[in-house]
């Protein structure tokens, strides 16, 4: 029945669509794009109500795009936004959930968007009941690719030049932060984990680890094990003893009982004091997305000077 409901509230929302086009004197400016899935469709040459459902909101305000719904909200909290766009959001922008679980049709439909942008991964199968409320574009690239991300909204609004912009300040802060570390660490290792009560998950192609290993520099300890495609492997805590790194940045979740283990207390990093905390809740939030890279920067850089100034 739920689905029947949709069904006749979008057919609605539509022909008021339709109507609203038809006493403004005509249709809108539209233009053909590829909709991320290989079909040409067509969208408002200047959207001006994007439903963000991708998790690309943060690379949207990086563009100056500001959407009216979001599903960037907070990892923690759905029921608020991130914190790494609360503040540059505007106060009527629909919060739309976090983009990893299901999505609402009612809420989208609500919104009223004239374009729809779909993430990879999560929620997929729902792109043809989303085609139906509005023009819909799937972003190319998952969560774990933020730069891939930006550079396809930035092609599709036309925005390059800003694209170029963000990337060149970013890897600009990194380069300040690889230069500022190498001194203080030297060839010392690193490793990146995120803990849950059974098990551990080490991460070295995505996120965090790609921040400290590709962006800032620093040293992957030897044996850290190859990834799953999202960017880590999920291990037994163990395995942290044929990997000993020198330093550890450590992804807590609130459950973990770490420090109550032998093998956590025989790891090298732990030993030395060079354990970098933040919670995997902020893992989620700031990790994967262009303005929570750029504060995280700052965060983990600080962090690990702060040990050895």
């Amino acid at each position: 029945m739920k689905r029947v409901a949709v069904t006749v509230m979008l057919c609605g929302l539509l022909a008021v669509t339709a109507c609203g086009q038809a006493e403004q004197g005509g249709e809108a400016e539209v233009r053909t794009v590829d909709n991320g899935r290989g079909q040409k469709i067509e969208i408002p040459a200047e959207p001006s109500r994007i439903a963000d459902l991708s998790g690309s909101t943060e690379e949207l305000l990086a563009l100056g795009i500001v959407p009216a719904a979001s599903a960037n909200a907070d990892y923690g909290d759905p029921r608020q936004m991130s914190p790494t766009i609360k503040d540059r959001l505007s106060a009527d922008t629909v919060n739309l959930g976090w983009y990893g679980m299901p999505i609402d049709l009612e809420v989208v439909a609500s919104v009223k968007p004239d374009l729809i942008l779909l993430g990879k991964l999560f929620n997929e199968d729902l792109y043809d009941q989303l085609a139906k409320i509005a023009p819909t574009v799937q972003v190319a690239y998952p969560y774990y690719e933020w730069r891939e991300r930006l550079g396809f909204l930035a092609e599709l609004f036309g925005e390059e030049d800003k694209d170029k912009a963000w990337i060149a300040e970013y890897d600009k802060k990194a380069k300040e932060w690889k230069d500022k570390l190498q001194p203080a660490v030297q060839d010392e290792t690193f490793a990146v984990i995120e803990t849950y009560p059974g098990n551990i998950v080490i991460y070295s192609s995505s996120g965090l680890a790609e921040m400290v290993y590709q962006d800032m520099g620093l040293k992957q300890a030897e044996g850290i094990p190859e990834p799953e495609p999202w960017g880590g492997l999920e291990t037994s805590l163990e395995a942290l003893t044929s990997i000993d790194p020198d330093h550890l940045i450590f992804l807590e979740n609130s459950e973990n009982k770490m420090e109550d283990s032998q093998v956590w207390s025989s790891i090298s990093a732990v030993k030395k004091g060079n354990v970098y905390k933040i919670t995997n809740v902020d893992n989620y939030n700031y990790a994967f997305t262009a303005l929570g890279r750029m504060e995280l920067l700052d965060r983990i850089g600080t962090m690990i000077l702060d040990k050895h100034q």
